[in-house]
């Protein structure tokens, strides 16, 4: 599900992953707004910065 969301897929499953990445932005006081929230997680994925995130975490624990 993750992967398909931030190869771009659109839908239901990114709304959930765009929620929740917000919820977390909001939470550690990264962003003020919900508005601002969503948008910077819908960028994130958009430009590619999750994916990129996501490969560098699997690289570094698969080299534990």
């Amino acid at each position: 599900m993750v992967r398909g969301v931030l190869a771009g897929e659109q839908g239901p499953r990114r709304d959930v992953v765009l929620l929740n990445t917000a919820a977390a932005l909001r939470i550690t006081g990264r962003c003020e707004g919900w508005d601002q929230a969503v948008a910077r997680a819908a960028d994130a994925i958009d430009d590619g910065t999750a994916r990129d995130v996501l490969t560098r975490w699997v690289e570094v624990s698969r080299s534990l």
